[in-house]
């Protein structure tokens, strides 16, 4: 009896892991609609939370956006990845994950809004990638995130207002490739601040490494799909 009790405990822990692991298996795959809504059911985990976070806004960064959607429904979305990645937040305020994607859906949607309201969120960005960085000194995603904060402003002619600065754009953003030499995502923002900052020739370099490497997720291939159209435009 023991024995059979002890059975039906493992199936039950391997049936937990399984459903704790679908929204991931989801997102992995490219159905990032459904792994928000299976993430965003366990409003008590800053994990999931946090993946629910990621999921919307790579639902509009890598297909409603490709596809043409209204900014209305862009904005929808990332207002959910903005209200998951909050939540999360709060649940575990120095949560390197949930604190990058928390500034990330804030960017995007800065970025489908007027001027003004995207330079007023410039301080914030800031903020919250120099306490990540506190946190996990050498995290890729905040080194490149913040490589391309000082690009995006030195590109908008507000450097001077927010700090943003030339020379700091591809030493931050070169050591966070280092950090993660075969995150493909990661390859490619660090071609396009290489080409704009005028060495073309660097940056398609980056692009064939980026193609080179494994794409094991949806957004791999969607980060190869775009370095490919970069490839083509250069």
């Amino acid at each position: 009896m023991a024995g059979a009790r002890s059975l039906v405990l493992v199936a039950l822990l391997l049936v937990s892991a399984a459903s704790a692991q679908a929204p991931a298996a989801l997102h992995a795959a490219g159905d990032f609609v459904a792994a928000y809504e299976a993430a965003a059911a366990a409003s008590g985990d800053a994990a999931a939370l946090t993946l629910a976070a990621r999921a919307a806004t790579d639902h509009v960064v890598y297909v409603l956006a490709p596809a043409g959607a209204s900014a209305d429904e862009q904005r929808a979305w990332l207002e959910l990845a903005w209200a998951a990645a909050n939540a999360a937040t709060e649940l575990e305020p120095d949560s390197p994950d949930a604190l990058l994607q928390l500034a990330r859906a804030r960017g995007e949607l800065a970025r489908r809004s007027g001027v003004l309201q995207n330079l007023d969120v410039a301080p914030g960005l800031r903020h919250i990638f120099d306490r990540v960085l506190e946190l996990r000194p050498e995290d890729p995603d905040a080194l490149v995130a913040l490589g391309m904060w000082h690009l995006e402003l030195v590109q908008a002619g507000v450097g001077w207002l927010y700090g943003g600065r030339r020379d700091q754009v591809l030493p931050l953003v070169a050591r966070g490739v280092e950090a993660a030499p075969e995150q493909v995502n990661l390859r490619v923002e660090y071609a396009v601040a290489l080409h704009a900052l005028g060495r073309p020739e660097d940056a398609i370099d980056q692009l064939r490494l980026a193609l080179e490497l494994p794409a094991a997720t949806a957004v791999d291939r969607a980060e190869q799909d775009r370095a490919r159209r970069l490839l083509a435009e250069w």
